[in-house]
């Protein structure tokens, strides 16, 4: 019997107005290095991103985003960073770069701030906590507080609301859940 093999995410693209505004705001505010460039087979420019020497590319910004659309259709882009240490960090680079307004939000699983980038496209970044609890959850965060501190807030929160596990517990879980999941293919 076949299995379904592993899949992991690794990049996005994006069609973007004014290209090389946001190839700056995500070279100099993001700290990414443009690691490839050069028109695609459809007439479009396009730079590869990434901040990872082990990923060709994280994103790719193309240009001839229409400027007219009803709507944008980025939900957001989420970016995963190391520790709570680096989210915090981050928001104070944030803060003093004029990115904003910022959005701190503890969802139990993770800590994140959200903002936009020059176009509007919300952006994430976050790093995992050590609990799990069911999303969505959408609890306050300051990233002003000691790392000890918010570890602590965030595992009362979680402690109260149903279906509380370990990251670890939750991991094991879903890691059985794939499996299984792999086998059906």
């Amino acid at each position: 019997m076949n299995t379904l093999p592993r899949i992991n995410f690794t990049h996005t693209g994006t069609f973007c107005a004014d290209l090389d505004n946001m190839v700056d705001f995500y070279c100099s505010k993001l700290g990414f290095v443009v690691s490839d460039k050069g028109v695609a087979s459809t007439g479009h420019r396009l730079f590869f991103m990434t901040q990872n020497p082990e990923v060709h590319h994280q994103l790719v910004l193309f240009d001839g985003k229409p400027v007219d659309l009803p709507f944008n259709p980025i939900n957001q882009l989420s970016f995963l960073l190391d520790s709570l240490e680096d989210l915090q960090r981050f928001y104070q680079f944030a803060k003093a770069n004029g990115i904003g307004p910022i959005d701190q939000v503890d969802h139990g699983n993770a800590w994140s701030l959200y903002f936009k980038d020059p176009e509007g496209n919300p952006i994430e970044m976050y790093v995992d906590s050590p609990f799990y609890t069911a999303q969505p959850c959408r609890e306050p965060l300051d990233l002003e507080q000691s790392t000890e501190l918010i570890r602590t807030q965030t595992h009362a929160m979680c402690l109260r609301r149903p279906g509380f596990q370990t990251r670890a517990e939750w991991m094991q879980s879903i890691s059985e859940r794939i499996a299984e999941q792999r086998v059906r293919w």
